[in-house]
């Protein structure tokens, strides 16, 4: 018997058993795990989490207990990033690292912000969506990604999570990491930001599970058209919009309207996965209602498969 046909089966045996294990990380992120963050994020107690605000700073001791705790190291020597907005207020960013098994040199940036408008007319804006539902996917990425680290599985490349502060606040947060980077631009892949990832809302749908990701061509060409091959998959069967209701000039709006587009206009590649703006942006309806749990589950798990092919090709 050839070596070429031995080869053959032991090839697919491989691919059999990489897409087993990705489902094994995947099957961390459910409807239930994912209600307990955003029940906790988008709580009352934590006042809508305006940059300094009390529950702003819970939020962020939150945050920053679950990336030391799940092992990510810190970014120039410590897990926060802080910079003053104004004579009173500091805006705080929470930042770990995964590190790749084959001593990479390259990164990839996963990044959310976790502030929102806080306390407005006596009325609470408890961003449920924006961006609860962003920090509770960026801490699950957080979880998978470790576990497949410790068990020796990835990431190739380098992961620097980023939550970012003061994204209400002329993307303070994102405007200083950016500025003060501790990396090489040539040497980040892209950021890969969320925001807004929790609702079936955007009308008009014939499918309501969607999800909203701009920016592709901004990629290398070699990480281009892995969304949508992921989005046409059996597992997801997700309606995958690179348009934003098949409009250029509101997709050019949309994608300025959040932390990537600091990244973008530094010259470093970036995208955003989104469920979009919607009737409770913005208000203090954005509540816990209105979150499909079951979804942004699924849309996580496309994102971890994608984020963990970045980092790999």
């Amino acid at each position: 018997m050839s070596k070429r046909i031995l080869i053959l089966p032991l090839i697919c045996i491989v691919f059999y058993a990489n897409a087993q294990s990705l489902d094994l990380y995947e099957s961390m992120v459910t409807a239930e795990t994912l209600r307990s963050k955003i029940e906790y994020l988008a709580d009352d107690q934590m006042e809508g989490r305006a940059t300094g605000s009390i529950g702003n700073i819970i939020t962020q001791r939150y945050i920053y207990d679950k990336f030391k705790g799940f092992g990510l190291l810190p970014y120039n020597w410590s897990y926060t990033q802080s910079v003053p907005l104004n004579d009173s207020i500091i805006v705080r960013n929470v930042i770990g690292i995964i590190p790749s098994i084959n001593s990479s040199d390259e990164y990839v940036i996963v990044s959310a912000h976790y502030d929102h408008l806080g306390e407005m007319s006596g009325k609470i804006y408890n961003g449920a969506d924006d961006n609860a539902s962003g920090v509770a996917a960026l801490i699950s990425l957080v979880e998978m990604f470790s576990q497949m680290r410790h068990d020796g599985m990835g990431p190739k490349r380098n992961i620097v999570f980023v939550a970012f502060d003061g994204k209400e606040n002329n993307m303070a947060g994102s405007r200083y990491f950016v500025s003060n980077l501790d990396i090489p631009k040539k040497k980040i892949i892209c950021d890969i930001n969320l925001d807004m990832l929790g609702t079936d809302l955007v009308p008009p749908r014939r499918n309501k599970e969607y999800l909203i990701f701009l920016g592709e061509e901004k990629l290398k060409e070699q990480f281009r058209g892995i969304a949508s091959y992921l989005a046409s998959r059996n597992k997801y069967r997700i309606d995958l919009d690179q348009s934003f209701y098949g409009s250029k000039d509101f997709s050019r709006f949309f994608y300025e309207m959040s932390d990537q587009i600091i990244f973008d206009q530094a010259g470093i590649p970036a995208v955003i996965f989104s469920s979009g703006f919607h009737d409770h942006t913005y208000k203090p309806t954005d509540d816990i209602g209105i979150i499909n749990f079951s979804l942004l589950a699924k849309r996580i798990q496309l994102i971890f498969d994608f984020i963990e092919r970045v980092t790999k090709y």
